[in-house]
């Protein structure tokens, strides 16, 4: 689909009618940019096919709360789906984690409102990251990254959590009280300032609805009354105005079926409400 939809908590969710919209996709992904005040959609993979494909897509676009706009930057990574993206204050930018498959390895980007720029970071995470979460963590200030990829002739998986700040991505390795790996799970900032975390896909067609919490360093695994159910390819942003983390849709897919959800959540730093 090539739509474009607003959530407050005042109003819902609401189908807005701008002049532009995007081309239609999947996979891509958006973050805001708090410098420019405005909404950043990277790639993603066309939804109309060409030369018998859908093939990944290069653009970028920007919403300035009333239209969409194609930007026109003298340099972009290349074309790829699920790129990791989020805003870091510290830099004031937008930053993106793809794979690099010719090298086994990830690139790093940031844009800066009007352009894309590789990063030559320290200790990049690991291959494969795509679908990976992302997401800024004010305790400490760092961005934080989690999630690898399963399937079939796909790498060894990533169970680190992985930081990134100053130039630097930094390896937290995996213990019996941090999450287990996943794909796809639900990112943003936390109500309290740290990152939360939600579900995701495991190996061999496990998935999960588990909450979890990252601050300090350290995981903490939640235990809210109410819960959404398991899945995996949810999005997730946290709601400054109303003080609590929304989270939208997802699904539960097997190699013979998919389900999809529609279903909406706020988190309150305590537990899920359906909304």
């Amino acid at each position: 689909m090539s739509e474009t939809w607003a959530w407050t908590s005042a109003s819902g969710w609401q189908h807005l009618a701008p002049a532009n919209n995007p081309p239609a996709r999947t996979w891509g992904n958006m973050a805001y940019d708090d410098a420019t005040q405005q909404v950043v959609l990277f790639g993603g993979q066309s939804a109309t096919p060409s030369g018998g494909a859908l093939n990944p897509l290069t653009d970028t676009w920007t919403w300035d709360g009333t239209n969409w706009t194609q930007r026109a930057p003298a340099q972009k990574p290349r074309a790829n789906v699920f790129m990791s993206m989020a805003y870091d204050p510290d830099t004031q930018s937008v930053i993106g984690v793809y794979d690099d498959a010719s090298a086994r390895g990830t690139e790093t980007w940031e844009w800066n409102g009007s352009n894309w720029a590789p990063l030559q970071a320290g200790l990049r995470p690991k291959y494969p990251k795509q679908q990976a979460g992302l997401a800024y963590s004010t305790v400490p200030a760092v961005l934080v990254e989690f999630g690898t990829v399963f399937g079939i002739g796909a790498p060894a998986a990533d169970a680190n959590t992985w930081t990134y700040a100053a130039g630097l991505w930094t390896p937290h390795a995996p213990s019996a009280a941090t999450p287990r790996a996943r794909s796809a799970p639900a990112m943003s900032q936390d109500t309290g300032g740290g990152i939360l975390m939600f579900g995701g896909a495991g190996s061999g067609g496990t998935v999960y609805g588990d909450t979890w919490s990252w601050a300090h360093n350290a995981w903490q695994k939640k235990s809210p009354s109410s819960s959404p159910r398991a899945r995996s390819g949810a999005v997730m942003a946290y709601d400054s105005t109303c003080g609590k983390v929304l989270l939208y849709g997802g699904e539960v897919s097997t190699q013979v079926t998919a389900s999809y959800f529609k279903d909406t959540w706020l988190w309150d730093g305590q537990t899920w409400t359906k909304v």
